[in-house]
């Protein structure tokens, strides 16, 4: 598995990003047609505006199929019936009422590598990706993913070192992990 940055397709060959959207657009998943779409119709535009950085996880031995994707940015977050330990353990003051962290705003395989690839796997690629990158050049340490208020995915990031922080205004829990 290789973790290639979308812009780097995009710098490669201004002039061929048709070809780099219909690559994009080989990627399925069935279960979250949301992250399908994103990735299909979104991910370049957001990538070109700066509001995001997406990364593609290929196979390398399979003709560079997209494994599966994930997308970060940074994010202002409001604390909101959030204790002060909990403030001060994020931020480093207990009367914080926000914080800026590294979102997983997209974070997806792809339908022919479910049985090959876990999800688990994908997440650690984008938490290496984020220590490795935004820590080292943002001094960012907090890793937060929004995601509905459903028990699959507790369980997901829970086991991954997710603890729950809050709801968002939307009703979706944010969850959060120190790198």
């Amino acid at each position: 598995m290789q973790v290639t940055s979308l812009s780097s397709f995009l710098e490669a060959s201004v002039e061929e990003e048709g070809r780099v959207f219909d690559y994009l657009s080989s990627f399925s998943c069935e279960k979250n047609k949301d992250v399908e779409y994103f990735l299909h119709n979104k991910a370049i535009e957001n990538e070109k505006r700066d509001l995001s950085r997406t990364s593609v996880v290929i196979d390398e031995d399979n003709n560079h199929e997209i494994i599966g994707y994930f997308t970060v940015l940074i994010k202002s977050f409001e604390f909101t019936n959030v204790s002060g330990t909990k403030r001060k353990q994020l931020t480093g003051n207990k009367k914080a009422s926000s914080f800026n962290a590294i979102l997983i705003g997209q974070l997806a395989r792809s339908d022919a590598y479910k049985d090959i690839v876990s999800g688990k796997q994908i997440l650690d690629l984008t938490i290496e990706h984020c220590k490795n990158f935004i820590k080292r050049t943002t001094a960012m340490k907090v890793v937060c993913v929004e995601f509905e208020d459903i028990e699959p995915l507790h369980t997901f990031y829970e086991s991954n070192q997710f603890k729950v922080l809050q709801k968002n205004e939307n009703g979706l829990i944010i969850s959060y992990t120190v790198i």
